[in-house]
């Protein structure tokens, strides 16, 4: 019996079998970024523009991209390769939790679409977070796309609610009025207390379900404004205020807060006891639109439940636009 061993060159001109594959960060890294910002574009967040930044043409050796701190937030991803290229990508992110994990990236070239890639590169991220443990997976997708919200669906995500993202700019906001009856059931908005800030996470809690929160649940200190926090805020060119409503017997019933961060939008959010909702919401949002009338012109961002539609009015009127709504969704791994 002859054998025949093939060469090395016959080796190497033997196609690989397509399919999904662990990302290799030494060489896949550019024409994943190629991809990202073929499919995404420019509704990448803030972190996704800051990889493409200043790498238009992709010269450098590919395993430089090693190098980059964002690059390494694709380590725990996957890659679909066909024909010697990479046209299908799905990162999967750790979070402080370490049985939790996020699903981002999931991009497929639009030449290669529905032939199972999504759902291949998304059976590889289960598998990978069922081999570390993991007890949920989260991920966020475009409501209004459905092939994918069905997919998701189809692997036994859940849905948790849905979150509209909202811009304006502060030289761009209209004031709205404070209260629209002779009746105010509000007591007067003041600076949330230095040592409310466990009630105000219960109250922020109870407003908004933790896994609404993006990419991390809040913290249980996220109100705590001590004066250590509050000088660590000023060296690093942050700046945070908190206001409440409180009920006759001084109980929280209602929060409006500013973050802010230099060179980053100003950050908001509203949150109503579920007893006073549709009362405190515009008194809140007028205070917020007054504060950021004495802070830096820069773009202003928050994100609320698409189901308030009391407060997505409010926001309309002072001007806002919305930029989408994402469904969140969660796969429960002890359940599969």
């Amino acid at each position: 019996m002859v054998i025949s061993i093939p060469t090395p060159a016959q080796r190497s001109q033997k196609r690989r079998p397509d399919g999904p594959r662990p990302i290799n960060l030494n060489k896949d890294v550019p024409q994943v970024i190629k991809l990202l910002e073929l499919v995404f574009g420019h509704k990448l967040g803030g972190d996704g523009q800051h990889l493409f930044s200043g790498e238009a043409g992709f010269t450098q050796p590919a395993f430089l991209w090693r190098l980059k701190p964002m690059s390494n937030k694709l380590a725990l991803g996957y890659v679909w390769e066909e024909d010697g290229r990479i046209v299908g990508n799905a990162t999967l992110l750790a979070t402080r939790r370490k049985d939790r994990f996020l699903v981002v990236n999931v991009a497929v070239h639009p030449d290669y679409r529905r032939r199972g890639i999504a759902r291949g590169l998304m059976l590889a991220l289960i598998e990978l977070t069922q081999a570390k443990h993991g007890r949920e997976i989260l991920l966020q997708v475009v409501k209004d796309n459905e092939p994918a919200v069905k997919l998701y669906a189809d692997l036994r995500f859940k849905t948790l609610g849905h979150m509209t993202v909202w811009s304006n700019n502060v030289s761009r906001l209209r004031d709205i009025e404070s209260s629209i009856s002779s009746y105010d059931p509000v007591q007067p908005i003041r600076e949330l207390p230095r040592n409310w800030w466990r009630a105000a996470y219960q109250l922020d809690a109870r407003a908004l379900p933790l896994n609404l929160n993006w990419p991390e649940p809040l913290p249980h200190d996220a109100y705590k404004l001590n004066f250590w926090r509050r000088m660590d805020n000023f060296l690093n060119g942050r700046h945070a205020e908190v206001w409440a409503t409180t009920n006759e017997a001084n109980q929280l019933t209602g929060l409006a807060s500013i973050w802010s961060e230099w060179g980053r939008p100003h950050q908001i959010t509203l949150r109503v006891h579920p007893a006073w909702q549709g009362l405190l919401e515009r008194p809140l949002l007028a205070k917020v639109i007054r504060r950021l009338r004495y802070l830096p012109r820069r773009s202003i961002r928050l994100e609320h439940p698409d189901s308030d539609k009391l407060t997505n009015e409010l926001l309309r009127e002072a001007n806002f636009q919305p930029r989408r709504t994402l469904t969140h969704m969660r796969l429960d791994i002890t359940a599969q």
